[in-house]
């Protein structure tokens, strides 16, 4: 393919830009392929994408689920292009394309696995054609963003190439149609021994069946509409789970594929995280992988401490969690793992969202979707909220039904610390958004330097929020 001058400028103009911002000890994650792509809106078009491009995306795990595959694909002698430190948009991959190709176009390795956002779905699927497409899931996001999943639905749907082999959470009804004509394999989870799903969330995203409205029966649910469910009068179902996850003892997950047992290491004990380590497996497996390679390279890896962390801190276990903020999915999927904990727990939760804090909406409709209920009772004797919206987290809290001798605020997220009365508890629950990095990393500074008796009768000027 003939590529015009504008292409070349656009490459050479962004190496430079990337050589400049490493010489600053910048990432250059985004910003090279944001200028490129206001010079050259086409430029996606005129590279030549390497042999094999992998692409994952969904509403949430999509991060865990990239980077899961690309330290299995790693370990196995795969050199990949990736985008796993960051930039799952048109301008994000587009800057580790042109950090990685060469001044024509072209690129040396020849596997590519992107982390894609959905919504980017129709500036970037119809330029990097991948071979295979893995979707986590389809769920309630934020309102400013991502509107519903059935417009995200619409527009992955529209944009699905013809020849990619898409790996599908068949337990989510709403992502598991996509692209009915494209090969495909499905992932899932059983109804687990000890399991008790949670089935009493506010959001449940498709109730009826979307092939004749009536009121689908569901088997159970995990978690929101992730589970087993049949129209009983036209027959639509879920589908026949290839890679399905049936046993979860002693921190090993069954997965039943091709009516034979195969046996991997689960990283932690969410139900989230149990999707997102199948989903790896059932890609991994279809890509070619032996059980074996793939349970071997499952034996020395661990969820990314971005997603989840625990350490010990003034003798008490702390438990970090991310919990995206306005995703009330996330948001809900993190406070029924609060409430499965045992013990006595203190939840520090900061949920501003930095780019809302900038740019702030007065839409907070978020938190009403929001399970806050399950931090009602459940072993939590604490909940300190950080932030300039504590005041509406107040409101929230009371009307799930915490009680109000529970609820502490402070305008400030890094004074949550001070407010702690760690006497009281086991555990330290923490929920926070991933743009509070900065907050995260003070308090779990302050954490590691607190003594037992430090905490709230230390810092009785910092007052707890009252109505």
């Amino acid at each position: 393919m003939k590529k015009p001058i504008r292409f070349y400028i656009s490459v050479i103009g962004a190496k430079l830009i990337i050589k400049l911002m490493r010489i600053m000890r910048r990432n250059a994650t985004n910003l090279p392929g944001e200028i490129a792509l206001i010079f050259y809106p086409q430029l996606l078009k005129y590279f030549e994408m390497p042999d094999t491009v992998i692409a994952v995306t969904g509403t949430n795990g999509k991060t865990t689920v990239s980077n899961l595959i690309g330290e299995i694909l790693g370990k196995n002698g795969f050199d990949l292009i990736s985008n796993s430190f960051g930039g799952n948009v048109d301008t994000g991959i587009a800057s580790i394309l042109l950090d990685n190709c060469t001044l024509s176009g072209k690129f040396k390795k020849n596997t590519a696995l992107f982390e894609m956002d959905e919504r980017s779905a129709p500036r970037v699927l119809p330029y990097l054609r991948p071979d295979w497409l893995v979707c986590t899931n389809l769920q309630r996001d934020s309102m400013k963003r991502n509107a519903h999943p059935e417009f995200i639905f619409r527009i992955l749907n529209e944009n699905m190439p013809e020849k990619t082999k898409l790996i599908l959470n068949g337990d989510d009804l709403i992502s598991g149609r996509l692209a009915p004509e494209n090969k495909r394999s499905y992932f899932g989870i059983s109804k687990l021994k000890y399991e008790t799903p949670t089935e009493d969330n506010i959001i449940c995203d498709i109730s009826d069946c979307p092939e004749c409205g009536s009121k689908l029966d569901f088997e159970f649910r995990h978690y929101n509409h992730i589970g087993r469910a049949v129209c009983r009068r036209c027959g639509f179902s879920t589908p026949e789970i290839d890679y399905d996850m049936t046993s979860d003892e002693h921190d090993t997950a069954v997965i039943m594929h091709n009516g034979k047992p195969e046996k991997y290491r689960l990283l932690n004990k969410r139900i989230t995280d149990y999707y997102n380590v199948t989903a790896a497996v059932a890609f991994c497996r279809e890509f070619g992988l032996s059980e074996q390679q793939v349970a071997d390279s499952l034996n020395g890896m661990n969820i990314v401490k971005s997603r989840y962390d625990n350490f010990e801190a003034c003798g008490k276990e702390v438990i970090v969690s991310l919990a995206k903020g306005q995703n009330p999915v996330a948001c809900s999927g993190v406070c029924d793992f609060i409430r499965r904990e045992p013990g006595k727990k203190a939840v520090i939760m900061i949920l501003e969202d930095l780019y809302d804090s900038k740019r702030t909406s007065e839409n907070i409709a978020w938190i009403y979707e929001t399970d806050f209920e399950f931090l009602k009772g459940n072993g939590v004797e604490q909940i300190i909220v950080g932030g300039k919206r504590a005041s509406d987290y107040i409101v929230r809290l009371l009307l799930a039904g915490v009680e109000k001798e529970k609820i502490f605020t402070c305008t400030d997220e890094k004074e949550t610390v001070k407010l702690l009365i760690p006497e009281n508890i086991d555990k330290i629950m923490i929920m926070y958004d991933l743009f509070n990095v900065e907050s995260l990393n003070s308090i779990k500074s302050q954490l590691m330097q607190m003594k037992i008796g430090d905490g709230y009768e230390n810092s009785r000027n910092i007052i707890p929020g009252n109505l």
